[in-house]
């Protein structure tokens, strides 16, 4: 496990979403067929994991 606090720890997931849109945009841009429904999954992982973060609670709330 990564130790809180380094550059994968703050900025790991932000930059793997990124590349999950750039992928799911790019392909919904330039091809069809298969590459729709991956855009779908990307895209839809995106919005999926956004969604979970948001209807978290944080742990002060928790107590």
């Amino acid at each position: 496990m990564k130790k809180p606090g380094t550059f994968l720890w703050i900025y790991g997931m932000p930059i793997v979403l990124a590349g999950l849109g750039v992928v799911g945009l790019a392909s919904a841009l330039f091809a069809d067929g298969l590459w729709d429904w991956m855009s779908w999954v990307a895209l839809g992982t995106m919005t999926a994991v956004a969604l979970w973060h948001a209807g978290r609670r944080s742990p002060a709330a928790r107590r």
